[in-house]
């Protein structure tokens, strides 16, 4: 029915995996140790099932996110989303850490762009503990999957691309550089929605949630993956088939209203030099955002607030001369809200040109 703990399972698997782990449970096979693991047998040998789960891949580590976003804690009453508050606390912490004698910060090189191992944990979140800035080693896995899978879901395939509409990049035809926009904005959703499966905690969610984040996510992740792809020297954004795109050349698609607001934030994206880790972690925090209607809306915030703290003590670690870079990257999340509605008008016009959302 899904990935579940690493690997493509049933239903059924699914939750026989995680109750043998959760109860370490012990089972003995009454066949030989070696059945044939199908609809009938899985029923009669629970120790081939608990084995064959192994052999597929499906990790006993993995169950530990599900008691991760699990854990129940009274949540505050905050009139505003959770990054807002963040940004305020995490300035007077800074102020705090500027105040402190002999303060200093450790820094530490980038992580590594490898394949990462499969068997990475979601941290579960520390309370009523110092606020440390030191990365766990569980966090610092989870910014490389992120990182991996950022640059596995960047560009659609070569095959997708011949596919799209050619934008004309002279003479007046208007319609044909709007569809091939609209055409690059499909294969973008597409790619959101791949990347934010890969997600520690997206799994453990809903699927009526999972729909919900997606289609309230699309427009604001677009924008940060637009930023990515923004080039300074040219003040163009260079999209998946390595053709710069001026703000003429949206102006000429009819799409010019929103345009000078893009590449705005696209260049302030650039100044602040943003790096993959970083805009990864954002990237994960906005789809785990607070969105209308979600049946657990506290557990998506539970899952968002431990993407918080990787990127908090990221920050700390990576831009020791830059006090209050965490509180400015926060302050993008509410940028983006507003630039998420702008963006939002291409994703309308697939409507009009009988387009639909990939389905979820």
């Amino acid at each position: 029915s899904g990935y579940h703990y690493n690997a493509l399972t049933c239903e059924g698997c699914k939750g026989f995996f995680r109750r043998s782990i959760t109860k370490n449970a012990v089972y003995q096979c009454k066949y030989g140790n070696n059945c044939e693991i199908d609809m009938y047998m899985r029923r009669k040998c629970q120790e081939c099932r608990l084995k064959k789960c192994l052999n597929v891949g499906m990790r006993p580590e993995l169950t530990k996110v599900i008691h991760a976003v699990r854990i129940h804690k009274k949540p505050q009453i905050c009139v505003v989303p959770e990054y807002q508050c963040a940004v305020k606390r995490e300035a007077k912490r800074a102020q705090k850490e500027k105040d402190r004698p002999n303060s200093t910060t450790k820094e530490h090189g980038s992580p590594p762009d490898t394949p990462i191992k499969e068997d990475i944990l979601l941290p579960t979140p520390k309370e009523k503990e110092p606020i440390s800035n030191k990365l766990t080693p569980e966090e610092q896995e989870l910014i490389e999957r992120l990182v991996y899978f950022q640059e596995e879901f960047e560009s659609p395939s070569n095959e997708d691309l011949k596919k799209i509409t050619h934008f004309p990049f002279t003479g007046e035809d208007g319609e044909s550089r709007f569809k091939h926009i609209t055409e690059i904005t499909i294969l973008t959703v597409q790619l959101i929605v791949e990347f934010s499966k890969r997600l520690p905690g997206f799994d453990t969610l809903q699927r009526e949630d999972q729909i919900t984040l997606l289609k309230g996510c699309s427009s604001e992740v677009m924008m940060l993956r637009t930023a990515r792809r923004y080039d300074i020297n040219t003040d163009s954004i260079v999209f998946a088939n390595d053709q710069p795109y001026t703000r003429e050349n949206y102006n000429s698609a009819g799409v010019g209203d929103s345009a000078d607001d893009i590449f705005h934030f696209c260049q302030q994206m650039c100044v602040m030099k943003v790096d993959n880790a970083e805009y990864a972690l954002l990237t994960a925090i906005v789809i785990f955002s607070e969105r209308p209607h979600l049946i657990e809306p506290k557990k998506v915030e539970k899952i968002q607030e431990i993407y918080l703290e990787a990127l908090r003590k990221y920050v700390e670690n990576h831009r020791s001369k830059s006090v209050n870079m965490f509180a400015r990257l926060l302050s993008v999340l509410t940028e983006l809200r507003t630039l998420g509605n702008l963006n939002s008008e291409l994703c309308f016009s697939l409507k009009l040109k009988n387009k639909k959302l990939p389905p979820f």
